[in-house]
């Protein structure tokens, strides 16, 4: 018989770690740490992939882990700000001469999607709704939320989109490293943010992203705060200022945090032959929108084929930005090029499924 006195309130409390411990501190520290190690070895992306993969392993291993919405768009916001701060009329300028060539990406991603769905399905088992919306070229969260609406199988989503954001992010600097591409530790060049110009860009920024998200803006932590610093920048009231190294580190880590987030252990233990085969699937995708960017870039003046094949790539907006921006390409072209894939992609993803489906229906 346990004759020990009852545990007070707060010794009970003490015994177990509180939620924000165990899903955001310790996470956080081994993402830190995970990121530090894969920086040092001089692996590609390090601070980013080292996060991810800590995380990514943590949430497989079935600890709840999860990044709180204010830190995730803090992240965001970093990236979008650094990004604009290299915008200058020239780079405006040349951005819009190629959004007929956006236009083209985002409509060769779309058309692959639909194009390859009926063997993805056949293959992994799943419906051809679920199978059409995991592999479209949108966002996690909208494409789940979208699919939803068509009866589709949110979690076999987001598990796709998820591996397909992983494996790009992954693959690509790995494969320009391969090739001789120098990735460097991280892309910087002139001289940081004075202060009162990092806070007056950072606030401004998260200003008009708080309205632009509650209009609805398609990824407006990241867009909104491009827009903002790019218009300083452009204007020349930034004095040619950029983002102090440690503020990108830290946004490498919570854009990597997140992903890793993405891996929820039990939508991948009930999907084992659907990410099989989804991932053979997006190889074949990836393999088909980086040929096309290649093929683009013999004919591009001024534009390298590593800032166009991270434009055409099928990865997560932050993620495709942030990586063209460490590895020293052009971050604010790769940005626009996902901002019009995302916008068409969220616009037509389910007008088009409605418009297949009952194109079906009436050809039976």
């Amino acid at each position: 018989m346990d004759n020990r006195p009852p545990l007070h309130a707060s010794e009970k409390r003490s015994e177990a770690p509180a939620p924000l411990v165990r899903t955001l501190i310790l996470p956080a520290i081994a993402a830190t740490l995970g990121g530090y190690l894969w920086q040092t070895l001089g692996l590609p992306l390090g601070w980013l992939m080292g996060s991810a993969i800590m995380i990514g392993g943590l949430a497989l291993s079935g600890l709840s882990i999860q990044m709180p919405k204010p830190l995730h768009r803090g992240g965001l916001l970093i990236v979008g700000s650094s990004v604009g701060l290299w915008v200058t009329p020239e780079v405006a300028s040349q951005m819009l001469g190629w959004l007929p060539v956006m236009l083209v990406s985002a409509v060769l991603g779309i058309t692959l999607a639909i194009a390859l769905t009926p063997l993805f399905a056949r293959l992994s088992g799943l419906d051809t709704a679920t199978a059409y919306f995991c592999l479209l070229p949108g966002g996690v969260i909208e494409m789940a939320e979208i699919g939803e609406r068509y009866s589709a199988n949110r979690a076999a989503i987001a598990a796709l989109h998820a591996t397909r954001v992983g494996l790009i992010v992954t693959l690509i600097p790995a494969i320009a490293q391969h090739y001789g591409h120098q990735v460097p530790m991280l892309s910087g060049g002139g001289h940081a943010l004075s202060a009162p110009l990092l806070i007056s860009v950072l606030g401004l920024s998260m200003l008009a992203s708080t309205f632009t998200s509650r209009l609805g803006m398609p990824s407006a932590w990241l867009l909104t705060p491009l827009i903002i610093s790019g218009v300083m920048s452009g204007a020349e009231f930034t004095n040619s200022g950029q983002m102090p190294g440690w503020l990108l580190i830290i946004a490498q880590l919570i854009v990597g945090f997140s992903l890793g987030a993405k891996f929820k252990r039990e939508s991948l233990l009930a999907l084992p032959r659907s990410l099989v085969t989804g991932i053979v699937i997006l190889l074949v995708i990836g393999s088909l929108v980086s040929g096309a960017a290649l093929i683009f870039a013999l004919f591009s003046e001024g534009e390298t084929a590593m800032t166009l094949v991270l434009s055409f790539a099928v990865g997560g907006m932050a993620e495709m930005t942030l990586t063209a921006k460490v590895l020293g390409q052009n971050a604010a072209l790769v940005a626009a090029f996902h901002a019009v894939r995302a916008v068409t992609v969220n616009l037509f993803a389910g007008p088009l499924w409605a418009r297949l489906t009952r194109n079906s229906t009436t050809d039976e």
